[in-house]
């Protein structure tokens, strides 16, 4: 199992090993599996699962009912959630006992009996045995925007609350030990670390070819996902569209956006915030507060790497993704602009190599905050810094020379960022020029760089 979700299964089980009843609250993207973590944490213990249709209350207890029906338990057809939850405990002994509850917002968002009779299920028999209680949603903004207000005074009876996150990149290399470390970025940049689309590309393929044939292909599931993404979660879905469309051309400003857009200011500010609510968008923030007047203000950029994927290559071109071969249609519209796309992804690869070499004892300071740097001319990719002070500099080029150039505007951009650099990191998967190499092998010099090799290898 992959750290991350080894550290989710952690938090888990220590409700479990506590022995005290509790509710707990598991969400996240819903691109972002979570079934086999749930599934390894029930293994081997007394559970139930079920998962909350998109229904009435009385069609969805007939529907759990029927499955407690199909497991030998006896209960009427259409039992009221008192019934239900007393069925549960039918037989049982004092051994502890998990419910999950998947979609739960499908039921908490139709009645308030659910959450009422479930908190007094747990205050009547929670004592006598352990019941622990697991609601899972995909619907980010409604957990964190919405729940409590839905459920008033019965909130404050949740215990905890686990989000679970997107896998970082050496995890999605290790479930495609075939694909090339260049096609891996590339692929990254397109589905980033959303489990539930890695099974759709095949790493025995190249990048191309997965994107033909998995993104391209009208017949596969990636070619429709970002609509059904949008349509599923987002209402006025023009709207949307159409800010997110002017982002992924880089119109990343309020005031930029509403000119592009005709919107106003005032709503163009409500669609970014549920977008970011959503996890859809996010809005960049420098490091420190030193430099202020020479940073870039109330940049927002689409964060969801396949709606950034569409927006950018597929949306303003699918009127002749219609009308050609997908191959014809990758080397016109994609081919020329994939390389400038995945320098982002790649910035997200240097900074968990360098996490995962402060692990292994091999970066020169311990971290204690980190961010970048967004100039009004030019950003430092990667901040690092230490609680003593210490500062890494960090410059990421993904298929570009790093050259002396390339330096001095760090340096420039350090200046105005009023931070000094005890260590310069430059990562880059095409090489570095003489000047840098000869500087990077002085005595006491503070240049490190990282080529491909290092990287393939960390």
């Amino acid at each position: 199992m992959e750290e991350q979700r080894r550290e989710d299964l952690s938090f888990l089980n220590r409700y479990y090993e506590s022995g005290l009843s509790n509710i707990l609250v598991v969400y996240g993207h819903r691109n972002i599996e979570s079934t086999s973590l749930l599934t390894k944490f029930i293994e081997n213990r007394k559970n139930y699962y079920f998962t909350a249709r998109s229904v009435s209350e009385r069609e969805q207890l007939f529907l759990w009912a029927g499955e407690l029906k199909n497991k030998g338990i006896s209960i009427s057809e259409y039992p009221d959630f008192k019934e239900f939850f007393d069925a549960l405990l039918d037989g049982m002994n004092r051994a502890p006992l998990i419910l999950v509850f998947e979609s739960f917002e499908n039921i908490i968002s139709r009645t308030s009996d659910f959450m009422k009779e479930m908190v007094e299920f747990m205050s009547e028999n929670g004592r006598e045995r352990q019941i622990l209680i697991l609601l899972v949603s995909h619907d980010i903004n409604w957990v964190e925007n919405n729940m409590v207000a839905s459920l008033g005074d019965l909130a404050g009876n949740i215990a905890g609350f686990r989000k679970i996150k997107p896998l970082p990149f050496s995890e999605m290399r290790a479930y495609f030990p075939n694909m090339s470390f260049r096609d891996a970025v590339l692929t990254y940049s397109v589905l980033g670390g959303q489990t539930a689309l890695w099974k759709y590309f095949d790493d025995k393929l190249s990048f191309k070819e997965n994107i033909c044939k998995n993104f391209l292909n009208p017949g596969s599931f990636l070619y429709g996902e970002p609509k059904r993404l949008i349509e599923y979660t987002l209402r006025e879905t023009a709207v949307y569209n159409t800010i997110m469309s002017q982002m992924a051309r880089g119109v990343n400003k309020l005031n930029d956006l509403y000119h592009a857009t005709g919107f106003s200011r005032a709503k163009i500010s409500v669609y970014l915030k549920t977008l970011i609510h959503h996890d859809f968008a996010c809005k960049g923030y420098s490091f420190g507060n030193a430099g202020r007047e020479n940073v870039l203000k109330g940049v927002y950029k689409i964060a969801d790497p396949l709606l950034n994927f569409y927006f950018k290559f597929i949306f303003p071109n699918e009127s002749n993704l219609c009308l050609m071969p997908t191959d014809k249609f990758y080397d016109i519209f994609i081919s020329a602009g994939i390389q400038s796309y995945a320098s982002d992804s790649f910035k997200a690869v240097c900074r968990e190599y360098i996490f995962k070499s402060e692990e292994r004892g091999t970066f020169p300071f311990e971290i204690g905050d980190d961010g970048q740097w967004l100039g009004k001319d030019g950003n430092i990719d990667i901040i690092l810094q230490s609680d003593m002070g210490d500062t890494a500099l960090c410059l990421c080029k993904w298929q570009n020379l790093v050259t002396h150039k390339d330096y001095e505007k760090l340096e420039s951009c350090a200046r105005l960022a009023r931070l000094e650099g005890d260590y310069y990191y430059f990562f880059s998967t095409a090489g570095f020029d003489a000047w840098l190499i000869n500087a990077s092998m002085q005595s006491n010099s503070k240049v490190r760089l990282i080529g491909i090799d290092e990287l393939t290898n960390g």
